[in-house]
């Protein structure tokens, strides 16, 4: 799964929440549970002093220390149950002292002395041999005659730390496969709401300045998806309208410059013909002629990239083998590059493509002149023509000036010149890139451009091959 779509950062956000809810709550429960046994430790240790202290040491000085010995023995039996167990009078006599416990690791005689604190209650907690620790309760006792006593009583901790390692490793072993399954899951729960997006995606991906009357599909989910559509729809409805008027416009404009155009051609070509005209006056008229001629290229043009793009100009496609339209449009061109001592060479591979012959032919006569022009004598033009991915490749590559990187994003707009002096002198207007353009994007395929300034320019033409269409 790539980490920079939509439905990875969804996931990668759930199950960073959910992990972050996870330790929160580990940790609260490891805490808790900590405490709760710890307590209930406590509490039970209490518990049982004030019971030795009320049911045995209240009665010691009458039935004798053998007596409360046999019954602490019988009551708790410290040997089996774990527990330790110790009775100390005022004056340092021990009266009762639990043996080793069943805990191999708990060593009854070296659990030190506690001092006599009249009236302190209090645990502690010993580390003794083997990292067993002990917490043990003193609970000082007054019988009724005024003699004092010490009981103590403690548990291993053992248990506890066994619990709570349990625990440590349950936390450990389950947050991460909860982890997993919740990747997983948000992954599949995330594909079925996107599923919607994804399809709109990939059919606005289709639609083009040239598939515009298309329009993307509205799921009818009642939500954001839905209104989503509905909006892109209407955008488009409205680029629609705004290109097509646009189009209109550059059709109709050029369409109706031509007439005046051709009627003021004829007029000044019959001024020309008076043979009393002033040489001023003829250059002028020439001058005149001249502009004109321009004029009357540029309008031609724009009403060739009008009609294109509106599909007015429907190209008559047919099964055309391009290494051979390449090898014919170069030798036709073989003579201007003669006259500027420019090598010209052609590599291309048999293959066929579906174009209409003579709107391809312009395509490759523009970029093979350009490519002439703007190359200095003794240089060097290559066309190439091979199959990259299903995909007829064109190359026209030239050793000329190149196209400065600010201005290479520019160069199929209308009217564009990197270099409007020198395009003017030539002849040029600006718009025969734009035509390149029109005539591939309405075979189905595209023109881009490479260059880099005083190494040289790369016009690449991609096509669908014949068996791809």
């Amino acid at each position: 799964m790539r980490l920079d779509t939509l439905r990875a950062r969804v996931v990668t956000w759930y199950v960073g929440l959910l992990a972050a809810a996870l330790m929160v709550f580990g940790a609260t429960l490891y805490f808790a549970v900590q405490d709760y046994l710890k307590t209930s430790l406590r509490d039970s240790l209490v518990d049982e002093a004030n019971a030795i202290g009320a049911k045995f040491l209240a009665y010691e000085e009458q039935k004798g220390p053998a007596w409360m010995a046999g019954e602490i023995s019988e009551a708790y039996a410290p040997e089996l149950s774990g527990r330790f167990i110790r009775i100390t009078r005022r004056d340092g006599t021990v009266l009762y002292e639990s043996s080793d416990t069943r805990d191999s690791g708990i060593d009854a005689s070296a659990v030190s002395q506690s001092h006599f604190k009249n009236n302190v209650r209090g645990f502690r907690s010993e580390r003794q041999a083997g990292s067993q620790e002990l917490l043990i309760y003193a609970d000082p006792f007054r019988s009724s005659s005024g003699t004092n006593y010490l009981i103590e009583t403690g548990l291993s901790l053992a248990p506890i730390q066994r619990i709570l390692s349990s625990l440590r490793s349950i936390v450990l072993i389950i947050t991460p496969l909860i982890l997993l399954v919740a990747a997983f899951g948000g992954q599949m729960l995330m594909k079925l709401p996107l599923q919607p997006l994804v399809a709109l995606s990939e059919r606005a991906g289709y639609i083009g300045t040239s598939r515009l009357g298309e329009r993307l599909p509205v799921p009818s989910t009642h939500d954001e998806m839905e209104r989503l559509a509905l909006s892109l729809n209407r955008m488009i409805k409205r680029l629609e309208d705004a290109l097509s008027q646009n189009r209109r416009f550059s059709a109709d404009v050029s369409h109706e410059l031509r007439t005046p155009l051709t009627i003021m051609r004829g007029e000044l070509e019959q001024v020309l013909l008076e043979s009393t005209l002033q040489p001023a006056v003829r250059d002028s008229v020439a001058s005149a002629l001249e502009e004109i001629d321009r004029m009357s290229k540029i309008v031609e043009s724009l009403l060739a990239i009008a009609r294109l793009d509106s599909g007015m100009d429907a190209i008559d496609p047919k099964p055309v083998d391009v290494s051979t339209l390449c090898r014919w449009v170069m030798e036709q061109l073989r003579l201007l590059a003669d006259e500027k001592k420019i090598t010209m060479t052609v590599q291309t591979t048999p293959m066929i493509v579906l174009i209409d012959i003579a709107h391809m032919k312009r395509v490759l006569v523009n970029l093979l002149d350009n490519a002439i022009k703007y190359t200095s004598p003794g240089g060097n033009i290559k066309l190439i023509s091979f199959v990259l991915e299903k995909m007829a490749i064109i190359e026209v590559s030239d050793t000329g000036v190149g196209i400065p990187p600010a201005e290479l994003p520019h160069v199929f707009d209308r009217f564009f010149r990197a270099d409007k002096v020198r395009s003017r002198a030539s002849g040029g207007t600006g718009l025969g890139l734009s035509i390149v353009k029109a005539i591939c994007n309405a075979h189905g395929g595209s023109v881009t451009l490479r260059s880099e300034e005083g190494v040289g320019t790369v016009a690449r033409i991609e096509l669908p091959l014949a068996h791809e269409v």
